[in-house]
């Protein structure tokens, strides 16, 4: 199962997937670019089963009916893998962004996360084996996009979603040892999101500031790579791996 399906990592993890022979469930928002991927993918795939489910992964109710139609659509009681990767952007500042932007940006970049593991869970609990692979964000690590440039509700969202993936790896090994949590801290990759502003370059002193951006494609190949080898934190891109370090090593310093 793969939220956020029609662009970006999301589409192109639903092709690696069922490149490998993997029936998928494909949900997104939006109806028409979901419809575009998948039927790409049936297209390049004609063996693999898989069916577009549109979805607000931010509403518990559109989740369940969601989840409902993967069983009755799959004809399955279980998931293997549930790709919750899903996510929104604004609400830049708490101070002056509008709440129901900010609100929303959170509601889908966590909520999306939390209503579809906590909707799928006893699909993914029947599999004789599985992962739940959540895809956070650099911003996971380090709440800013550069000097006095806030990234407010995103990155609050994203730290949810970055400790409670850390926590499901301690409660599969005690509670679903079949199960396994997997988290997905990418920087700057090539996706219909807004790019980050001229600001990153120069963050952190400019410590990556002549990093390139991550393909979509490259992006969706390493997670199936780390999930493959059973890692359960990946980090994406030069920027990111240069945040993850720096923050780690200098927690004081990196909101001078």
């Amino acid at each position: 199962m793969v939220t956020g399906a029609a662009s970006g990592i999301g589409r192109d993890l639903m092709l690696a997937l069922a490149s490998k022979g993997a029936n998928v469930a494909a949900c997104d928002l939006n109806e028409g670019k979901l419809q575009t991927a998948v039927r790409k993918v049936q297209r390049l795939y004609p063996t693999v089963r898989v069916t577009a489910h549109v979805c607000d992964v931010s509403d518990r109710l559109n989740v369940r009916q969601f989840q409902n139609e993967v069983a009755s659509e799959h004809n399955t009681d279980c998931v293997h893998f549930l790709f919750n990767n899903a996510g929104a952007v604004g609400g830049m500042s708490f101070v002056s962004s509008p709440p129901e932007e900010w609100e929303r940006t959170f509601a889908v970049s966590w909520f999306g996360t939390y209503n579809c593991t906590r909707e799928f869970m006893p699909m993914l609990l029947a599999a004789d084996q599985g992962a739940v692979v959540n895809t956070a964000s650099v911003n996971a690590l380090w709440a800013s996009l550069g000097s006095c440039t806030p990234h407010s509700a995103y990155s609050s969202a994203k730290f949810a979603v970055r400790g409670f993936t850390e926590s499901l790896v301690v409660d599969f090994q005690r509670n679903a040892p079949h199960l396994s949590a997997v988290l997905v801290l990418a920087g700057h990759v090539s996706t219909g999101m807004p790019a980050p502003p001229r600001t990153w370059r120069r963050a952190l002193d400019g410590e990556f500031a002549d990093y390139e951006p991550v393909s979509s494609e490259s992006a969706a190949s390493i997670i199936l790579e780390a999930v493959q080898r059973g890692e359960w934190r990946v980090v994406i891109g030069d920027d990111a791996a240069a945040v993850d370090a720096r923050v780690r090593a200098d927690p004081w310093s990196v909101y001078d």
